[in-house]
């Protein structure tokens, strides 16, 4: 039976500390929500720290990883050119930093043209064997408030309690991307959450409700 948006609402606070408790990946992943953004501003990252995104995106699953495209990507990013990794890192930040201030029209408000985080996933996207479900990842620990990384199983719930439509893109695009996204945003209002602890509550809501499947 699928999740109802009551159920994980009275539920959330627990879903986190579950989560923080039992995820293995948990003590990193908080480190890196705090840090890595102002990190990657700041150019003070080496590229390790791109890697282990990376690698945080298709590891994070624990089971039921596809381990040869897990293999083919991390592999592709592990022989990229540092420069060419700062490089789409710089551009992806630019990208966002311009929509922010609304030159050249790339804002993300009314009358935009193409949305910031757009060109911005199109740099991530770049990088060799980097595609935009595994570009959203990097958007994420770029700014962590406004994004929210997503693949199968994060579309699975926000679509069971949104009106976000049921189906996973395959590939992802930064149109599909922006229909999670608008349910992300308003499914954390309605839970009164940050995008870190709804991240938390999906996490959880797909294990109890759809990791049996």
């Amino acid at each position: 039976m699928d999740p109802t948006l009551a159920d994980v609402a009275a539920r959330a606070d627990e879903h986190v500390e579950t989560y923080r408790e039992t995820a293995p990946f948990h003590p990193v992943e908080a480190e890196a929500i705090g840090s890595l953004g102002d990190a990657f501003r700041a150019g003070d990252y080496g590229r390790r720290d791109v890697e282990w995104v990376v690698r945080w995106y298709f590891r994070r699953r624990v089971d039921g990883i596809d381990h040869a495209e897990r293999r083919a990507v991390e592999e592709a990013v592990e022989d990229a050119e540092p420069r060419e990794l700062r490089g789409a890192l710089w551009d992806a930040i630019d990208a966002l930093d311009e929509g922010d201030s609304g030159d050249g029209g790339d804002s993300e408000g009314e009358g935009a043209s193409t949305p910031a985080h757009h060109h911005a996933l199109d740099a991530l996207a770049d990088l060799p064997g980097v595609d935009v479900a595994v570009a959203t990842a990097l958007l994420w620990f770029l700014d962590p408030d406004r994004f929210l990384v997503v693949g199968d199983r994060e579309w699975r719930v926000v679509a069971a309690l949104t009106d976000l439509d049921a189906g996973y893109p395959d590939p992802m695009t930064a149109e599909a991307y922006d229909r999670y996204l608008d349910a992300v945003r308003a499914l954390a209002d309605r839970l009164d959450v940050d995008h870190w602890h709804l991240y938390m509550v999906i996490q959880r809501t797909y294990a109890e409700a759809f990791d049996s499947e």
